[in-house]
């Protein structure tokens, strides 16, 4: 009876942080930047490009979808969001001196992995909008809808790209337990990576791999070519995995801090 009551009581506190920390991310003001952030992406995409072009499914998918929405989202205010949303995550504990009353309840992987939790969600929600929003200024002006299997890939694409700079962004503010650099140094990786290709640095670029991987996708979906190297292959692991990889480092790296010098 003792070991339920304490799992009930495990989970009691489980869910009502998971619920704090969701509702504290959804109803802030970040979040409000963030749907705005991502309505300016909207029109600076749509407001270039001629409606009139598209007169067929194909055109849609192809030059609309994929080639413009999908193609220019990884490059554009989109990137920013998971900055703003995970910055202060985890260092925000340590700034304001509540760390050590939040790590002291639980294992620090459960709320790491609680947070990391509402992140996902956070801007699972935030690509609903922004993919929703275009799919509806889509109809009003063709009469056309996405097809449906584009459409997920597409969304896949640009929300494990958003998964990545979250984890990345996660990894700092956990590991310097700093608001400032948690901030900075994120959004100084993803502002000057844009250009590390050419600087003939492109392995060090996220987005590079995202390219060949839209490529790839794009030569598989479209024209049914399933073009594979080895540079594919390992820019496709690298695209998927490597926010699982940093994750698990944060999780390992953070369990060894002594947060009691803060």
């Amino acid at each position: 009876m003792k070991r339920e009551n304490k799992i009930r009581s495990s989970l009691y506190y489980e869910k009502h942080l998971f619920s704090f920390y969701l509702k504290h991310r959804l109803l802030s003001i970040k979040f409000i930047v963030c749907l705005i952030l991502s309505l300016i992406d909207i029109f600076l995409i749509l407001n270039q490009y001629n409606f009139r072009n598209i007169t067929t499914q194909f055109d849609l998918d192809e030059m609309l979808y994929w080639e413009d929405i999908i193609e220019f989202s990884i490059y554009l205010f989109l990137r920013l969001i998971p900055i703003i949303i995970v910055g202060d995550m985890v260092s925000g504990e340590f700034s304001n001196k509540s760390a050590m009353i939040i790590y002291a309840t639980e294992s620090r992987n459960k709320i790491l992995a609680i947070k990391l939790f509402c992140v996902v969600i956070s801007i699972f929600i935030l690509m609903l909008f922004y993919f929703s929003t275009f799919l509806i200024m889509i109809f009003i002006r063709t009469d056309l809808l996405v097809s449906i299997d584009i459409f997920l890939m597409g969304f896949l694409i640009v929300f494990i790209q958003l998964i990545f700079i979250s984890s990345l962004t996660f990894m700092i503010s956990a590991l310097t337990r700093n608001v400032v650099l948690s901030f900075i140094l994120p959004f100084f990786y993803v502002t000057i990576e844009l250009f590390l290709e050419d600087l003939e640095l492109g392995l060090l670029s996220y987005s590079s791999y995202t390219v060949k991987v839209i490529n790839f996708f794009y030569n598989l979906i479209f024209y049914d070519k399933i073009v594979l190297s080895t540079v594919t292959i390992i820019c496709i692991i690298v695209f998927f995995g490597l926010s699982i990889l940093i994750m698990l480092i944060t999780f390992y790296a953070f369990k060894q801090l002594d947060i009691r010098v803060d």
